[in-house]
């Protein structure tokens, strides 16, 4: 599926196969689509593994950043739908991502 399907099929499509690879990285499906990945036993590595599965499922690359900046289900779907070219995935509203609880930040 290119980017011109997933914007013409919409979020619906989109969202359950979010809703599918987080299950898989999760190893549960104990969570809404409101939820932050990273609050429901996400981490780096799973995150990984979503973003994989997701450019697998969509013939594109998928930049790990893009889960990071879309933390919920559906925000990564409306992401993933907006995206005009396989690099152009980005945050929907840059306003709701300041608002929206980071990953831990690591520091050495």
């Amino acid at each position: 599926m290119t980017a011109t399907e997933s914007a013409t099929h919409g979020t619906g499509e989109l969202t359950a196969l979010v809703h599918r690879a987080w299950a898989d990285a999760l190893g549960h499906d104990e969570f809404t689509d409101e939820d932050n990945f990273f609050q429901v036993g996400g981490h780096s590595l799973g995150a990984l593994q979503v973003v994989r599965d997701l450019g697998a499922a969509l013939a594109r690359r998928i930049p790990v950043r893009v889960l990071f900046r879309n933390p919920t289900v559906r925000y990564l779907a409306e992401a993933l739908a907006a995206a005009d070219t396989p690099e152009a995935a980005r945050t929907a509203d840059p306003a709701r991502a300041a608002r929206l609880p980071q990953a831990a930040e690591v520091r050495p």
